[in-house]
């Protein structure tokens, strides 16, 4: 009897086999009841891919929104430096120009008060313009009116005591006081101030005076207005009428004080009086020419 024998390599590949295709099962198996499960709760998902797609389309628009706003405002962003360089230039720029308008207005000022001077001139007799000072107002008295100022030139510019002021409109006051390098002047509105006037196309003279009997004259003075009154009751004066110096006394023929503004005939008194606008703004004296007084003595 001849003994079976078994080959040793062919019983081990046979093992091999047989776990290998038992490992297969069991994979095959688990993947089928893997794919069960979520074929079963699919549809019991809380959060299922339709609400995810939500939420990644939300957010994808937010990030739009915000990459559209960076777009838009991104080129300002860089700028700003710029820009607000640019404003301080034009800040700068402004600022020099309203200087340059300043000095522009003070020019035109300067010219217009040095013709208004020229023009005072022009009032006076040839004699007294050699002898003229222009100078600045440098301090008044309390008040809306110049009633007394001071002027910015003395004694060492060649002001005398009642020297005449005057200015581009006409007659302003005289100089009653003189220091060195200033002088102390009163307009027609001081009491202490009076002159001689003529109507200009007449040959009719009077006086202005704050200290006249008018009646109610503080009144007139209030409004910035002078009066004073006729030699003669007879005189024919009317409304409009310019009064001019009559030459009489330390004010030279000539200078115009004002127009008359009304006629008020005082039986009583024997007295026609008059109420007369003056051409120098008692409100408003800046610059102003001195001349010397006529020397009466």
């Amino acid at each position: 009897m001849i003994p079976l024998r078994f080959d040793k390599n062919k019983k081990d590949k046979k093992r091999f086999n047989i776990k290998v295709i038992a490992t297969g099962v069991v994979a095959i198996t688990l993947i089928g009841i893997v794919g069960i499960s979520i074929g079963k709760f699919s549809g019991q998902n809380p959060v299922g891919p339709g609400k995810i797609l939500d939420g990644i389309t939300a957010i994808e628009g937010n990030l739009n929104k915000g990459f559209v706003f960076l777009k838009d405002n991104f080129q300002e962003l860089l700028n700003y430096k710029k820009n607000a360089n640019e404003l301080g230039n034009i800040k700068k720029e402004n600022d020099e120009l309203k200087k340059e308008i300043i000095a522009l207005n003070n020019k035109i000022s300067d010219t217009q008060s040095l013709e208004n001077l020229k023009k005072s001139l022009n009032f006076i007799d040839e004699s007294y313009k050699a002898k003229s000072v222009s100078a600045s107002v440098v301090g008044k008295n309390d008040g809306n009116w110049y009633n007394s100022f001071v002027i910015g030139a003395g004694k060492k510019q060649g002001i005398k005591k009642d020297s005449i002021v005057m200015n581009g409109s006409g007659l302003v006051g005289k100089v009653y006081e003189v220091s060195d390098n200033y002088s102390k002047a009163i307009s027609l509105l001081d009491t202490k101030s009076s002159v001689s006037f003529k109507l200009k196309d007449t040959n009719s003279k009077g006086v202005i005076t704050q200290n006249s009997t008018l009646e109610d004259k503080e009144n007139y003075k209030n409004k910035g207005q002078l009066h004073g009154y006729m030699f003669e009751t007879t005189d024919k004066v009317l409304p409009g009428d310019v009064l001019v110096t009559s030459g009489l006394g330390l004010y030279p023929e000539g200078i115009p004080i004002g127009e008359v503004d009304k006629v008020i005939d005082d039986k009583n008194k024997s007295m026609k009086f008059v109420i007369v606008k003056p051409y120098a703004d008692f409100k408003n004296i800046d610059d102003v020419t001195i001349i010397e007084p006529r020397n009466i003595g």
